[in-house]
């Protein structure tokens, strides 16, 4: 998809990059991402802008569902530009959408050595880690009495929810 405007300056495309992600247009992202890397290798930057080849993984991750060129992309990001939360929080987000929930903890998690409070990163691990404290703390989650009982809970705690009266 061909850009909207031509963007100016490097700072100019990632925020009409960033606005294009926010409103799911994930081709059109990818479009101003790439504006962007070219405009900062353009101007001679070394590191040709690391942070916005992890919004370009992320956009075209996005774009053509599991994309093995969008996880290369962020991985790259992260190994060269190590210490910026944004640039995990999107190699977590991709690792989630190439069903990587391993990886993606860890990069989530590495985003928040960083940056403790980043939002997105928060929002992120909220919304997938769903896991109940075992039933029986003192022994270890794959313990044959914690999957049980978990088990047990889950159906119970599905059948409350289900015969549970509406709330107006």
């Amino acid at each position: 998809m061909p850009l909207i405007t031509t963007p100016s300056s490097t700072d100019e495309a990632f925020k009409c990059g960033l606005a294009s992600l926010e409103q799911r247009s994930f081709q059109q992202a990818a479009s101003y991402f790439q504006a962007a890397i070219d405009l900062e290798q353009k101007s001679g930057g070394k590191n040709a802008g690391m942070k916005y080849l992890s919004f370009l993984g992320l956009a075209l991750n996005c774009a053509q569902g599991r994309s093995e060129e969008g996880l290369k992309m962020c991985e790259q990001a992260a190994k060269r530009e190590f210490f910026d939360a944004d640039v995990f929080c999107n190699l977590g987000i991709v690792y989630l959408r190439n069903r990587q929930r391993g990886p993606a903890f860890a990069a989530f998690h590495r985003g928040l050595a960083l940056k403790p409070r980043h939002r997105r990163i928060h929002e992120e691990m909220g919304r997938y880690e769903r896991r109940s404290t075992p039933t029986f703390p003192f022994l270890t989650r794959d313990h044959f009495l914690n999957v049980v009982f978990g088990r047990i809970r889950a159906r119970w705690r599905s059948l409350l929810d289900r015969f549970s009266p509406e709330e107006a």
